[in-house]
């Protein structure tokens, strides 16, 4: 079913647990949490762990920029973005962003809508953003579905429109005016970020703390992690088509070579791993607590960039969307790996440049685009890459724009 709001075609992908198109008297009736409806299988498809009282994100630590630093593990996401709406008054120019590109809930008229949920065809965490403008008397929260949004706009009630964001320079290169996409992870009722308020992976101060909120999805409400406070809002990608697509940046994933019948290093010794010849030197890719602390989330991955942080000039800037990039370690090139050290503050690699030197040395071979998970497993779509949705957490009092230039 496709539907046309401001000149532009939305795809809807109905859940089969709606039984009606929507109340008589105009205002759409508040069905309850969508958790209620999702069945184990569906809920698989949200991301987070589940524990004993409550529903966990896991904290993965790695380095980034010469300094230890770590990441929210969200699960594969792509590139696609999904429609969401965000209600502002007509008099009100500061809805639905402040100057920072983050959500401006101050001036947000109730709570917004989404138009896919995970596991749905066309799911994103990354939202193009649209902009509902409404008269100073409209009730918040009185439209959660699309068909009334639709019959609203067509009755000139209300006026949709993409969102249109003037980014300026953005390190270095001017981008301008451009469509605007929101990182909002959909999450069940109640789940928490690991570690989420407590100090920041290399120390130096207390870390943001972000806010679940709740939005509508055909009537249900649909809790979510507002990211815009450590993310801020993003443009478009440059090779955006048809529709606005999600930057992505470089994580990059060491491995380590085993040697059959030579000398290898302590990590070829985990057994049950898909690659033979190698070993990924990352504690969930081993599914292998390789430091002795009793978690997995221990890794040598390096983020080429961190939020208003882009050290190395050739890099793309921060995005929590990744696209893995393979370093294979070269035989006898004797790096120190967390798996050597069991110290996740000691690595002889910790930032991109360190990753290039090396490469430079002989020591590591060039990265290679990763088209397979760390087990070894094809990652379907995605233009044949895979992409990971990791978010990194930033100091409090941070602000995501404008960044200041290197």
């Amino acid at each position: 079913m496709t539907t046309r709001i401001g000149g532009w075609i939305i795809a809807l992908v109905l859940p089969t647990f709606i039984g009606c198109s929507g109340p008589t008297d105009g205002a759409d009736p508040d069905l309850g949490s969508i958790d209620a409806t999702l069945t184990f299988a569906q809920r698989v498809n949200w991301p987070g762990v589940d524990k004993a009282a409550w529903r966990e994100i896991p904290f993965l630590r790695g380095f980034s920029n010469g300094r230890p630093h770590a990441y929210w593990f969200l699960g594969f996401a792509a590139r696609n973005t999904a429609d969401s709406f965000w209600f502002c008054r007509e008099s009100d120019t500061a809805c639905p962003l402040d100057e920072h590109m983050r959500l401006n809930w101050d001036t947000l008229v109730g709570h917004p809508m989404f138009m896919r949920i995970p596991g749905q065809p066309g799911f994103s965490p990354f939202w193009q953003m649209w902009k509902v403008t409404v008269p100073d008397d409209f009730e918040p929260d009185s439209v959660k579905t699309i068909e009334t949004l639709h019959r609203l706009d067509l009755e000139g009630a209300v006026r949709v429109e993409s969102l249109v964001t003037d980014f300026g320079n953005v390190f270095n290169t001017y981008r301008g005016p451009q469509t605007t996409v929101l990182h909002c992870a959909l999450v069940l009722e109640g789940t928490r970020l690991a570690e989420q308020g407590t100090e920041m992976p290399d120390g130096s101060a207390q870390m943001l703390v972000l806010e679940r909120k709740f939005g509508w999805h055909q009537g249900y409400r649909v809790e979510f992690i507002d990211f815009s406070p450590s993310d801020g809002a993003f443009p478009e990608a440059e090779d955006s088509d048809s529709r606005p697509r999600m930057p992505f940046a470089n994580i990059y994933i060491q491995w380590r070579r085993c040697l059959e019948g030579g000398t290898s290093p302590e990590i070829c010794n985990f057994r049950g791993f898909a690659y033979r010849d190698r070993r990924p030197v990352s504690e969930r890719g081993l599914g292998q607590d390789i430091t002795g602390d009793g978690d997995i989330n221990d890794t040598n991955n390096v983020l080429g960039a961190l939020q208003c942080e882009l050290r190395r000039p050739s890099e793309r800037p921060y995005s929590p969307l990744w696209g893995p990039q393979a370093v294979m370690e070269m035989p006898g090139s004797a790096l120190e790996y967390v798996d050597d050290y069991a110290n996740q503050a000691e690595s002889d690699i910790q930032s991109a440049d360190q990753i290039f030197d090396a490469v430079a040395a002989g020591r590591v071979a060039s990265p290679v685009v990763q088209r397979e998970d760390e087990t070894g497993n094809p990652v379907p779509g995605n233009e044949g890459q895979v992409f990971f949705n990791c978010p990194s957490p930033a100091p409090v009092g941070f602000v995501p724009f404008p960044c200041a230039t290197p």
